[in-house]
C-alpha cells in the first residue's frame, strides 16, 4: 500500500461525501472532510531498491491497479522516482491553487507526477512538520520544516529531494535522521525538544537554592522549555518557595528518599518516567547552579552530542580523588594516571533512550555496592559511581560543555558570564544561598 505526495508537497486525498480527488497538506493529519489515497499497490515495487539499481531495471507497475485508482493507468516518469496516474491520453494534476485536482493535461511536466510513500514515511514526514530540528553541519534551529514545490522537504537553509530520500532510513528515529542533500551528500538533524531537570529533596535551604536557580535559568538562561524537579515537597511547599511566574513552568515528580544516599542518587530515577522519553536533550542540574547565560547553545550541543556530558574538573584526579571515583578505580586495579574526572552537578544526556544502557549500568551499581558494602560506603555515590562508569565505557564527554562551566563562590562575579555557576565550593547550604543570592543580584546589576 501506497500514499501519494504532490509535486507541491501536499497529499492525494478523496473528499468522503462527493468521491472527487483533491490535495491536502500532510498536517493536521486527520481532516473531517478527506481522507487520504491508499494506492493498493505494495511499496517495494514503487521505492528504490539496491538489488533493482544492480540490474539497472524498474519493477513492472501493474497497468490498473486495485482499488481506488483502478480507472487510471499508473505508470513511471522520467525521473524514475515519481508515478503518473493516466486516463485515456489525460493525465491526473494536482493544480497549484486551492486542492482541486484536474484530467486535461498530456504531459508530466511536475505537477502530474506523485512520489510513493509508505505508511511509514508518510508518519515521518508528519512527525518532522511538527518538531523542531538542528542541523548537524550547522548547529542551526529550524523550528518548524516546510514541504513545498519540487518534492522539496526545507529545513532552513537546508533542503532536501524527497524523491532521493525514500524510503527513510529510521534506525535512529525519532531522534536522529541522516539525509541526503542533493541525492548523496550527508547532513544529520537532529530533533530539538528540550528538558531541564532538578533533584531537590530535604530542608527548605535546598528549595532556596531551587528557586534562585531556576529564576536565573528563566531569567537569564532565556529557556522557555518545560522544567521537572524532583521532590519529596508538596506542589504547595514548593509554589512558595518559587516565583509565581516560575511555579507555573514547573512540573513535579514526587518521590521520597529514605537518606542522604537517596537524596544523592535519585537523578537517575528519570530514566524510570516514561514522558521522559520524548525528550532530546535532558539536562540535569543541581539546585546550586545559577544559568548566567543563554542556555540553548548548551543545550543545542548536547543534543546533537554522542555521548553523556559532564563538565570537567581539573582539579580532581580520577587516581587520587575519592569523589571522582578514585576509591572504585583502585579497587578494580584501574590506572587513571592524571586523568581528571567530572562534576556530576551537571549532566547533558542527548536523550533517554539511546543512553539507557549507561544509566542503567550507573543505577545498577549504586544499588549493588550499597547492598553490598553499605548505603555509606561512597559519602559521593552518585559522582564516585558515574565516573568509574565514565572511566570503564567511555561513554562520557567532558570536554563538551566544559567551557559553559564554572565553579565558583562569593566572588563568581569577577569573572565573565560562560553559562553557568556551580557554588559547591561554598561550604554549608544556608552559606551557599547567600553566595547565589548575591551573584543574581550582580547579574541583574551588570
Amino acid at each position: 500500500m501506497a500514499f501519494l505526495l504532490t509535486w507541491h508537497g501536499t497529499l492525494l486525498c478523496r473528499q468522503r461525501q462527493s468521491g472527487a480527488l483533491v490535495h491536502r497538506p500532510l498536517l493536521p493529519a486527520a481532516q473531517d472532510d478527506v481522507e487520504p489515497i491508499a494506492l493498493n499497490v505494495p511499496i517495494e515495487l514503487l521505492q528504490p531498491s539496491f538489488s533493482n539499481h544492480l540490474r539497472a531495471a524498474q519493477p513492472e507497475l501493474p497497468a490498473n491497479p486495485p482499488g481506488e485508482l483502478q480507472r487510471f493507468q499508473l505508470a513511471w516518469s522520467d525521473d524514475c522516482r515519481t508515478v503518473i496516474l493516466k486516463a485515456g491520453s489525460s493525465l491526473l494534476s494536482a493544480e497549484p491553487h486551492g486542492d482541486r485536482t484536474d484530467l486535461f493535461r498530456t504531459e508530466a511536466r511536475g505537477w502530474e507526477n506523485f512520489l510513493p510513500l509508505s505508511a511509514i514515511d508518510l508518519a515521518t514526514l508528519r512527525t518532522l512538520l511538527g518538531a523542531s530540528w538542528l542541523i548537524g553541519s550547522s548547529g542551526a534551529l529550524v523550528e518548524r520544516p516546510e514541504i513545498g514545490q519540487y518534492f522539496l522537504l526545507r529545513l532552513g537553509e537546508t533542503q532536501i529531494d524527497l524523491r532521493y530520500q525514500l524510503p527513510f532510513d529510521l534506525a535512529n528515529w525519532p531522534f536522529r535522521l541522516t539525509v541526503l542533500q542533493d541525492g548523496w551528500r550527508i547532513e544529520r538533524i537532529f530533533q530539538y525538544r528540550p528538558l531541564i531537570y532538578y533533584a531537590a529533596f530535604g530542608h527548605s535551604e535546598i528549595m532556596q537554592q531551587l528557586a534562585i536557580s531556576i529564576r536565573s535559568l528563566i531569567e537569564f538562561g532565556r529557556y522557555e522549555g518545560p522544567i521537572l524537579v524532583l521532590t519529596d515537597q508538596s506542589p504547595t511547599s514548593v509554589a512558595s518557595f518559587l516565583f509565581p511566574t516560575d511555579a507555573a513552568r514547573v512540573s513535579l515528580l514526587q518521590f521520597e528518599p529514605i537518606d542522604r544516599h537517596g537524596f544523592m542518587t535519585a537523578r537517575y530515577l528519570l530514566h524510570d518516567w516514561p514522558q521522559g522519553r520524548q525528550f532530546q536533550p535532558v539536562l540535569y542540574l543541581d539546585t546550586d547552579v545559577i544559568i548566567d547565560n543563554e542556555v540553548a547553545p548548551i543545550l543545542r550541543d548536547v543534543a546533537m552530542a554522542d555521548r553523556i556530558a559532564a563538565p570537567v574538573e581539573l582539579m580532581s584526579t580520577l587516581a587520587r580523588n575519592p569523589a571522582s571515583g578514585a576509591t572504585l578505580l583502585q579497587r578494580d586495579l584501574c590506572s587513571p594516571g592524571y586523568m581528571a574526572g567530572f562534576n556530576s552537578g551537571t549532566l547533558g544526556v542527548p536523550n533517554l533512550r539511546d543512553h539507557a544502557e549507561t544509566l542503567r549500568l550507573i543505577r545498577r551499581i549504586i544499588v549493588n555496592h550499597g547492598l553490598l558494602v553499605g548505603r555509606d560506603a561512597l559519602p559521593f555515590a552518585d559522582q564516585e559511581i558515574a565516573n568509574y562508569v565514565s572511566y570503564r565505557t567511555g561513554c562520557f564527554d567532558t570536554a563538551l560543555i566544559s567551557r559553559f562551566v564554572r565553579y565558583a563562590g562569593h566572588d563568581a562575579h569577577e569573572k565573565a558570564r560562560c553559562g553557568m555557576v556551580h557554588f559547591w565550593p561554598v561550604p554549608g547550604a544556608a552559606e551557599r544561598v547567600r553566595a547565589m543570592r548575591n551573584y543574581l543580584e550582580q547579574l541583574r546589576m551588570s
